[in-house]
């Protein structure tokens, strides 16, 4: 995970919360898709040479889900920081870090379940990304999708992230600390 502010009012304390928990995150995701794959293999009862390796995953390069995990991670501080109002300048997190990934890891299997309902790909690719890596132009493919769909999904972090990187300074953004 890469920690640093998406948008106003970010808070790099939580996003380094996220980043502790950060295989814990990728876990959820990986199980979220393998569970759905299942599913889906069972209804149209076809396997394929993703199932195969899908049966056999053991291990993945981080990587391939960075950015669905970090974009999902974005949208967790946006709702938590502003919609909540827990960032104001004065007013301090009433929550532990514990409290917060619990916060989080459930946000977290809420949002895989709403996106998937929106997008029966997702499993499908999350799996390819994970289990064809770079230089495999399937994998890589499946990475393009995610990007591309996590771009549609949090507008308002490719928005703000552009406007960032332009020299956007928010001051009133949380401290490193926990």
């Amino acid at each position: 995970m890469i920690v640093g502010t998406e948008f106003q009012g970010d808070s790099i304390r939580i996003g380094m919360i996220q980043h502790d928990s950060y295989g814990e995150a990728l876990r959820i995701i990986i199980d979220f898709a393998i569970d759905k794959h299942r599913h889906a293999e069972r209804v149209v009862d076809v396997r394929t040479e993703l199932s195969d390796l899908r049966d056999e995953l053991n291990s993945f390069d981080h990587r391939a889900l960075q950015w669905l995990h970090d974009r999902m991670a974005a949208a967790f501080r946006m709702e938590y920081c502003l919609n909540a109002d827990l960032f104001t300048y004065s007013t301090p997190d009433p929550h532990t870090p514990t409290q917060t990934v619990s916060f989080w890891l459930e946000f977290l299997r809420k949002e895989l379940a709403r996106v998937f309902s929106h997008h029966l790909e997702l499993p499908r690719l999350i799996l390819t990304a994970a289990l064809y890596p770079n230089p495999d132009k399937r994998g890589m493919k499946a990475e393009d999708e995610i990007y591309e769909l996590t771009r549609r999904l949090y507008p308002e972090m490719e928005m703000n992230h552009s406007e960032g990187e332009k020299g956007t300074v928010d001051l009133y953004q949380s401290k490193p600390q926990y």
